[in-house]
């Protein structure tokens, strides 16, 4: 389950740069934008299903002893992707710098683990914090709740390494 739900995270997070790719032809008319939209439906289709299974999982107590949240770091990923509407145009070679530069980010995101922090996770009501355990353990906590108390005891099931979503208890 970890590879997956990482892959349809990480997938989901850029299905909005996706559909604007489509949308606008970043790539050409006809099947790159075709290829765009699908890739865009697919990830958050995926992301529903590991949503779905992750529900589903065996859930435990976890007892926090701190927490951030990251909800505001969502504007930063964001803006990762302006800069490519920015080099829109219908040269080959701008085209292909738009696909390296995609890549790179793409990179960067899944070396630093950062594809938590992503729009359609917020839009769905998903917030994101960074998280000790009692034991001291660090984690990335994904939960409903606007507000987690540093000293909570949360109800969660893991959806990736170090990863959890808080799920109603049985």
């Amino acid at each position: 389950m970890t590879v997956i739900a990482r892959l349809a995270l990480f997938a989901s997070s850029y299905a909005p740069l996706l559909a604007l790719f489509a949308i606008l032809g970043s790539f050409g008319r006809g099947w790159p934008s075709y290829l765009c939209g699908a890739l865009a439906v697919a990830s958050v289709v995926l992301l529903v299903v590991v949503w779905k299974i992750a529900s589903n999982g065996q859930g435990d107590w976890l007892s926090l002893r701190e927490n951030r949240s990251r909800d505001s770091e969502v504007m930063g990923y964001f803006v990762s992707y302006v800069v490519p509407f920015a080099a829109v145009s219908s040269d080959t070679r701008t085209k292909i710098a738009l696909a390296v530069f995609v890549v790179i980010v793409a990179a960067l995101y899944l070396r630093a683990s950062i594809f938590y922090i992503h729009p359609l996770l917020l839009i769905a009501g998903l917030h994101v914090y960074d998280a000790v355990t009692e034991d001291g353990t660090p984690i990335v906590l994904l939960t409903r709740r606007r507000f987690v108390h540093q000293q909570a005891r949360l109800f969660v099931c893991s959806v990736g390494q170090s990863v959890f979503r808080e799920v109603r208890q049985p």
